[in-house]
């Protein structure tokens, strides 16, 4: 039976994934469950939560006991007074370690750098800037009231704006036809009309029916639809500024970036940003790198470092490793 391990969590909108590893960084369960951002969008978030950690901890074979660091990473945890919840939501009975609560965005960034400065354009389900600087103060792009509107549904929802008030053209018939079909009606005059009826009464079914249509949108643009190439434009130019801005707050003229999630890796809004960042006429050189690993890993990190265990190139060895096994391990 394992002793002395570690506990890393990323709680997200759509998925909780939880990790265990040993002291030396070896990975011994991965689990992915339902969300845990907010139990004001879900009511089961804290179950969501405590079914994950419980599985992860028996795939380890270890007991909750056997944990001597926990961080965990809530999406939704932006200021203060959302501590209350994300403490309920991350309050495990049977667990005697401290919790170490932070929002996602840290476990990412520290996760993609190794516990070193950055900054990390999130966009996927939700969308985020997010930065630590060299002095190890903590940066958001929302500190500057900047707000990139880039998450998936966001560029479905733009897409399908403008397609029913007709500002499109004729090379957007493919990307018009592949919208009709992923709402499952059979022209413009319908699709109108579930538009005015709100398309779904449900907040979170709609979400995600606007989440998924976003691949449809991005692949769109690189096939040359001018109204696809306008949307995911505007993403790119959205998440530039963002990363340009938190960066603004760091000394050094070379910064360090990393791009998470769908919507930031797809291959014409990735390809934009790193021209744009790449030019001269930036005040900053931002050097676009691929994270070194994932954000639960980058939990798991933090509660090494936050457990005063010595980071060595071993422990990141198996980091990176574990991280390489993630998906062998989470259908075990």
């Amino acid at each position: 039976m394992a002793k002395n391990v570690v506990l890393g969590l990323d709680g997200g909108g759509t998925y909780t994934r939880v990790a265990i590893t040993d002291t030396n960084g070896k990975l011994l369960s991965y689990v992915e469950y339902k969300g845990a951002a907010s139990k004001h969008k879900d009511k089961n978030a804290k179950e969501n939560v405590f079914n994950a950690v419980y599985e992860a901890v028996k795939k380890a074979n270890c007991e909750l006991g056997d944990i001597i660091g926990f961080t965990a990473g809530v999406g939704g945890y932006d200021s203060e007074s959302d501590l209350e919840w994300v403490r309920e939501v991350t309050d495990i009975e049977g667990l005697t370690c401290p919790v170490q609560n932070v929002n996602d965005a840290v476990i990412a960034q520290r996760g993609a750098f190794l516990l070193q400065p950055g900054i990390i354009a999130i966009s996927g389900t939700g969308s985020i800037i997010f930065g630590i600087t060299e002095s190890g103060e903590s940066i958001r792009n929302y500190d500057f009231y900047h707000y990139a509107s880039t998450a998936a549904r966001f560029l479905s929802y733009d897409s399908v704006y403008k397609i029913i008030a007709g500002e499109t053209d004729q090379t957007d018939s493919d990307f018009i036809a592949a919208v009709l079909k992923h709402f499952k009606v059979n022209d413009l005059t319908a699709l109108t009309k579930l538009g005015s009826k709100g398309f779904m009464d449900e907040y979170t079914q709609r979400a995600k029916l606007f989440g998924d249509l976003a691949p449809v949108v991005t692949a769109a643009a690189l096939n040359g639809s001018h109204l696809a190439e306008h949307i995911c434009g505007k993403a790119a130019a959205d998440l530039i500024t963002g990363i340009k801005l938190v960066g603004a707050c760091f000394e050094s003229d070379t910064v360090p970036a990393a791009l998470i999630g769908s919507v930031a890796n797809s291959m014409f809004i990735k390809n934009r940003i790193n021209e744009s960042l790449n030019k001269k006429d930036s005040n900053k050189n931002y050097l676009l790198a691929e994270p070194v690993l994932p954000p639960v890993l980058g939990a798991i990190m933090m509660s090494m470092y936050f457990n005063k265990i010595p980071m060595n190139d071993e422990i990141i060895s198996n980091l990176q490793e574990s991280a390489g096994n993630l998906q062998k391990y989470s259908n075990i």
